[in-house]
Parts: C-alpha cells; sequence; structure tokens
C-alpha cells in the first residue's frame, strides 16, 4: 500500500505525470501475486480450500496464512516458502519509477525524505508502511479524539483499510481523517453502531464511484442503484460485525443497527462527525464516523 500514498504524493508534487503514476502501477502489480493465487501455483492448495479461506475473512480479521495454518491447509515450512516467494515478486512503485528512466535514485532518495516530513510520518510510522504493516500509519490517519476512548475505536481505520484490500481493491490511498460540519453526497449509506456510546458510520460518494465501489464488492460487471446500496449495506455491515467482534473480545458490547441509505443531500453533524477520504483508482468517496445522529438534508 506504500506505493499508493508515495505515488499519490509524488503525482500532487509534479515529481511525475498522471501517465506515469499509472503506467508505473501497472507494471508494479504486473509483477506481484498475492498468497492464495501462489499457493495453488505451487500445489500445496485448491482453488476450494483458496476460497474458503476467502470467505472466512469476511467474518474473521485474520490473515490468510495465519487462517490456512489453523486449518492445516498449509503447513508452516509452506507457508514461509509462499511468503518469501511473494516478497522476492514484489516490485516497489520506487524501484519501478527508476528502473523505467522516470526517476534516478538520487532525486527517489530526496522525495522519500521530503515525503516522510511532508506527511509528519514518524521513524516507526514510515518504517511500517514502506514494509506493508499499513495498520500503524492507518491509525495515525485515523485518529479521531472527538469520540473519545482512543483505545477503543483507534483501530476503526486500520480494518476498514484491510477490508478495502481484502474485498474491493488494494490501489487505495486514505487521507487524514478531519472533523466537518457538514458533507454532500450523491449516495449514502450508513449503519449505527448501538452501545453505551452510539457511533454512526457511514460510506458517501458520487454514485459512479459508489456504483464501481459496489460492484467490486459484489463481483458483479455492473450496478444499478438498488444493487449498489445493498452491496455497500452488505460491505459496511460485514465490516462492522469484524469491528462489533474485535471490540467484544474486549468485554465491550455494541450491536449492529440496521443499514440505510439516502440519495443526494448533505448530511449535517448533530455532535462530532469525521470524514476520511478514501482514493480509488475509480473515483473518491468518505468513510463517515460520527456520535449521535447528523442530520440529513
Amino acid at each position: 500500500m506504500f506505493s499508493q500514498f508515495f505515488g499519490q504524493y509524488l503525482l500532487e508534487r509534479g515529481h511525475i505525470t498522471a501517465n506515469q503514476f499509472r503506467l508505473a502501477m501497472a507494471l508494479r502489480d504486473f509483477s506481484r501475486a498475492k498468497l492464495g493465487y501462489l499457493a495453488i501455483n505451487e500445489g500445496y492448495m485448491t482453488a476450494a480450500q483458496v476460497d474458503d479461506i476467502h470467505a472466512r475473512q469476511a467474518v474473521m480479521d485474520r490473515r490468510f496464512g495465519e487462517i490456512a495454518l489453523e486449518l492445516g491447509a498449509l503447513t508452516l515450512d509452506q507457508l514461509e516458502t509462499l511468503l518469501t516467494r511473494q516478497e522476492a515478486m514484489h516490485v516497489s512503485l520506487g524501484q519501478t519509477l527508476v528502473d523505467e528512466g522516470m526517476m534516478t535514485l538520487g532525486k527517489l532518495e530526496q522525495v522519500l525524505t521530503e515525503y516522510k516530513r511532508d506527511c509528519g510520518l514518524s521513524e516507526r510510522e514510515f518504517a511500517a508502511l514502506r514494509s506493508g504493516e499499513t495498520d500503524a500509519l492507518a491509525e495515525s490517519l485515523g485518529r479521531m479524539p472527538g469520540l473519545g476512548q482512543e483505545n477503543t475505536y483507534g483501530g476503526y481505520l486500520a480494518l476498514f483499510t484491510r477490508n478495502l484490500v481484502r474485498f474491493v481493491d488494494d490501489n487505495i490511498m486514505l487521507e487524514r481523517a478531519c472533523l466537518v460540519e457538514e458533507t454532500p453526497y450523491d449516495l449514502l449509506v450508513y449503519q449505527r453502531l448501538l452501545g453505551r456510546q452510539n457511533l454512526f458510520t457511514g460510506l458517501a460518494g458520487p454514485e459512479q464511484a459508489a456504483g464501481k465501489f459496489a460492484a467490486l464488492y459484489g463481483n458483479m460487471p455492473e450496478v444499478d442503484l438498488e444493487l449498489a446500496v445493498d452491496a455497500l449495506g452488505e460491505f459496511l455491515n460485514v465490516h462492522n460485525g469484524l469491528f462489533v467482534t474485535c471490540l467484544s473480545n474486549r468485554y465491550l458490547e455494541m450491536d449492529l443497527g440496521v443499514p440505510g441509505h439516502h440519495c443526494q443531500g448533505r448530511l449535517c453533524s448533530a455532535g462530532v462527525l469525521y470524514a476520511v477520504p478514501v482514493v480509488l483508482p475509480f473515483g473518491r468517496v468518505e468513510l463517515l464516523v460520527g456520535t449521535d445522529d447528523p442530520a440529513v438534508r
């Protein structure tokens, strides 16, 4: 995911063009394989076993390899072999830019330093991002102190990021959570989490981007508005269900409300409302998290 964050930074600063970014990402993606694909390719697992683990990931926040080990689908030696080969097949965006003559090594080193400084990343966060451990960065970008109990809600965005990668698209970029008084939308799908302190969660954005998001999640070529609402509601329900399960493991109980939706309006804060812009290859949506019940106008 570092490539998405860093590439967007390079693009915004004018270090590369949009065409160079798309080409470099395409070349990078061509050389990367997912663990399930590698397991099938090596003859370690069947397609049915891989599909079963993917289905299990829809109801539990666990890595592919962890579940495979627990089910006996992979041995530890086989998993280590796959991880080694996966790492060897991964080509970073920076290396691709250098290999293709779009940037020199010296320039790459310079902009990496500028990126860390401009994004306010600590050494730990920067190292985690570059190594592919994005939870620390997602939690940093997703700090929402107005919600209270940061130890409770601090991992919400990290989990959301993992679920985007698992179920929708791994070419994503998150921007820092910001307090908003109101935000416009073409389509808003929302769900309340009910407990000692209720939480409002939602996905909002232009109808085209929301529809593509829903189509990818539902594994459909295209969707109409009704199907988009259903698919987005299901994604939000799966994500929030995993989050609530994580909370219950810490003896914090919350219940899921029924997903709802609105079209063409503005969402206005009634207490605290945060928006996290999510940039995807097909458009931009917002993850919304807040207290109380925002007003819809």
